[in-house]
Parts: structure tokens; C-alpha cells; sequence
């Protein structure tokens, strides 16, 4: 599962759950488990990156925890259970919150990078209701993946064309056989024949293509 850090405590998570205007606040029951990965999708999704969200799980509407009191570790384990079969994975954090000798499981979910993430149906946020995507919300989560790294990978594999650019414009061709070894939304792992493969941020990099070659071109600036 991804790593994410939370900074809410129990006394800020105990204040969010009773917090009405919180559209990034969900309660359920511990019935309610056909709708806890429906609800931790459509936060992943729709939720600026990194802010968090919180799925109170064992807690009703009116912001009470209910009774009578569930085992929480068997609670947690069907909630992990459902977020192993969403693509790709959210990240999360499980706390325990207690309130009146009561408790109840607060899952943090912080608005995820790594969107669109699939569970079925695909889920966004609109006001305080988690709802399945339209066809230009869908086609909007699509696009915030990186279109570079989807180009870069269609040639995994494959030679490419690799130049290196300076600050004054000149630039050097790599000169032995490269190819793409693989990519993500945050870098490109290259390899030539005779060294260990090289990754290179995203960030540094533009695409063109070689019509000499009919390779993909990779120009990396010199930072």
C-alpha cells in the first residue's frame, strides 16, 4: 500500500466527526460495509492532493458512535480485505477514536496522485456525496494521468533517440543503442548497451520524435 503521512490527531478527528459542513467527512455504520470502498475511491479521487478525508466507520449519521460496540480488528481487516481490490491502490491510515467509552475506526484518506483509481464504477465526490462519474468527469480523472508517461511507455522495451540539452541550447546524442526500460508519472528508466540502467525525473524531460530513426525522441535538459 502507498505510504502517507496524516497529521490529524484524535482530538481533531473526534472534531471532524461531529462536523456537518465537512464535505471531506463520511460516516457509516459498521453495516454499511458494501459502501466503505465506494466512499474511500470517490475521496482518493476527488479530494485536492494530499488533503485528507476521513471515513468514520461504527459511527451513525448524527456523529455518534454506535452501539452495541463492534471488534474493531475485525472491522479493519474487511476494510483492508475491500481496499485490496481497488486499482491502484489508495493510500490510508486506520486510527481508533474513542468518545464516551466508545469507539470507533477513523480511516484518513488523503486526496491521491496516483488517480483515477477503479473499484468498479468509477466514484468522484460532488458536495457531500460520493457518485459515480460522469462521462467528462471520467474522461477529466484520465487526463491528470501523465500523458508523457503514457507515450514514454508505449515504447518500454523499444530503441529510442536519447539527447542531452545545456542551458545554451547545444546539445550531445547519446550514441549507443537505448532503450526504455520503463516509466511512471514520475520518471523514465533508460539503458544502453554497455551501462546500468539510468532513470531521469519527468520533470527534465521533452518529447519529439525521430523521423530518421521512426524512434521516439527523448531530449533531457540540463537542470
Amino acid at each position: 500500500m502507498p505510504h502517507v503521512t496524516v497529521d490529524l490527531n484524535e482530538s481533531d478527528l473526534l472534531a471532524r466527526m461531529k462536523n456537518f459542513e465537512d464535505h471531506l467527512v463520511e460516516r457509516k455504520t459498521v453495516k454499511d460495509e458494501k459502501d466503505w470502498k465506494k466512499t474511500a475511491v470517490a475521496f482518493a479521487n476527488s479530494v485536492p492532493v494530499g488533503l485528507p478525508a476521513v471515513l468514520y466507520i461504527g459511527v451513525r449519521n448524527n456523529g455518534e458512535i454506535e452501539t452495541p460496540q463492534h471488534n474493531l480488528d475485525e472491522v479493519q481487516k474487511k476494510f483492508n480485505a475491500r481496499m485490496r481490490r481497488v486499482y491502484p491502490r489508495i493510500a490510508y491510515v486506520p486510527k481508533i477514536v474513542s468518545e464516551n467509552g466508545r469507539q470507533a475506526l477513523a480511516v484518513v484518506i488523503p486526496g491521491s496522485e496516483l488517480r483515477p483509481h477503479f473499484a468498479g464504477l468509477a466514484y468522484v465526490r460532488v458536495g457531500s456525496q460520493s457518485s459515480e462519474a460522469s462521462e467528462q468527469q471520467f474522461s477529466l480523472l484520465i487526463a491528470q494521468r501523465s500523458s508523457m508517461a503514457a507515450r514514454i511507455l508505449a515504447f518500454k522495451g523499444k530503441r529510442v533517440t536519447v539527447l542531452n540539452f545545456v542551458p545554451n541550447g547545444m546539445s550531445s546524442q547519446w550514441q549507443e543503442r537505448t532503450i526504455v526500460v520503463d516509466c511512471d508519472q514520475f520518471y523514465v528508466t533508460l539503458q544502453t548497451n554497455s551501462d546500468r540502467p539510468q532513470s531521469f525525473p519527468l520533470s527534465r524531460l521533452e518529447l519529439n520524435f525521430d523521423n530518421s530513426r521512426n524512434d521516439l525522441q527523448l531530449e533531457i535538459m540540463k537542470r
